[in-house]
């Protein structure tokens, strides 16, 4: 066993490759439970790999060495990070955990590894679009989200008086930065039926329950598979959800969404896709609606996404599908289906017509034919 790559931790890809990553847990003893995984850099050799996996290890001792301390803002943005990361009523704290590792966490690092060492109270405008070009090169989503986290902190900063923060918010808040495009895929019918049937034949009809139930009733997966995140105030993880009591006798399934708390309520027994999904899921009497057939549990997000694409590859689904679009899906037929933006903004439990045309996915065609006979039909009939 090596002991020069503490942490370290290992996945094979089907092609071969191997994906490489480093366990907070696994590198120190009695490290915070809440700490995520982080994924190695592609490419790296057998001694980057080492000297990464040493560098994060020695990192998080020294922090769990000040843990309990509060960090000393010196200037920096690093330390910057650190107080916004330490202080309780910093926003970090009050997100929910899987925004918090999806969207935050990763900007954080990045903020630290490339542009730490920066003192806030010299900071100019130039320095912001160097960055931002400099990310952008790596990655549109990835600077736009770094961008994001960068204004987050300083704005934090700012909030606690901490020198230099409010003149360096003061010169973010007149900039602008080039938006990523808008996300145009949407899982269609027949992708996610191929997706059911091929589930279902290797052996994981889960996965084709869990995107028939998306695609059909146009709910978000952490709605669907649920959540895992540690207790309030520390501790082990806890799973929150979707429980077989949501789903009554006669297949209506009642629940408040997480994003909004509205609530919806649907006839799992009108939904074709979820029909043919449950010949091969049985739900379970008691307990959490999807469980993961390796584990016997809830699914963890990055466990369902990772076998998502596996059924994905194999049912000849292109690879530019991801599981979020069966949303956009849901909410695309239903306007082209309908014609009707209102009904999809209902049917999707947005706040918003707003936010529902950006999960509109189609060219809007069938909706204007729609509408274009809507309006010859109204129209006075000429004698003949």
């Amino acid at each position: 066993m090596r002991t020069d790559r503490p942490g370290y931790k290992c996945r094979a890809n089907k092609d071969g490759s191997t994906v490489h990553y480093w366990s907070p847990k696994r590198a120190v003893k009695g490290a915070p439970a809440a700490l995520s995984t982080i994924r190695l850099g592609d490419g790296l050799t057998e001694e980057q790999i080492a000297a990464e996996c040493q560098r994060l290890t020695a990192q998080l001792r020294d922090e769990l060495l000040k843990l309990g301390s509060p960090p000393t803002y010196d200037c920096t943005i690093a330390s910057l990070v650190a107080c916004y990361r330490h202080d309780k009523t910093s926003s970090l704290h009050s997100v929910k955990h899987s925004t918090r590792i999806r969207d935050y966490e990763p900007s954080l690092r990045i903020l630290v590894a490339d542009v730490g060492a920066r003192r806030i109270d010299a900071l100019r405008s130039s320095d912001f679009k160097k960055w931002f070009a400099g990310w952008k090169k790596k990655g549109h989503r990835r600077a736009s989200g770094a961008i994001k986290l960068l204004r987050v902190v300083i704005s934090y900063g700012a909030g606690e008086r901490l020198i230099g923060c409010a003149q360096a918010r003061d010169i973010l808040s007149d900039m602008r930065f080039e938006q990523p495009a808008p996300r145009t895929v949407a899982m269609t019918y027949e992708q996610c039926a191929a997706i059911v049937a091929k589930s279902i034949e290797m052996g994981c009809p889960s996965i084709g329950f869990v995107e028939a139930l998306k695609f059909e009733t146009a709910l978000r997966r952490i709605d669907v598979i649920g959540e895992w995140a540690p207790a309030p105030g520390g501790g082990s993880f806890r799973w929150s959800g979707l429980m077989a009591k949501d789903i009554s006798k006669d297949m209506i399934l009642s629940l408040k969404t997480s994003k909004t708390g509205a609530l919806v309520s649907r006839d799992l027994s009108t939904y074709p896709l979820v029909t043919e999904a449950l010949q091969a899921y049985r739900i379970p009497d008691i307990g959490p609606v999807v469980i993961d057939e390796d584990s016997g549990k809830p699914y963890w997000e990055n466990r369902y996404t990772e076998k998502f694409k596996r059924v994905r590859d194999a049912a000849g689904v292109s690879s530019t599908v991801w599981s979020m679009d069966s949303r956009a899906g849901a909410v695309s037929e239903t306007i082209e289906a309908t014609g009707s933006l209102d009904a999809a903004r209902d049917l999707a439990t947005h706040t918003t017509t707003t936010m529902t045309r950006r999960y509109a996915r189609g060219d809007g065609l069938e909706a204007s034919r729609k509408v274009a006979l809507a309006r010859v039909e109204s129209r006075p009939k000429t004698a003949q």
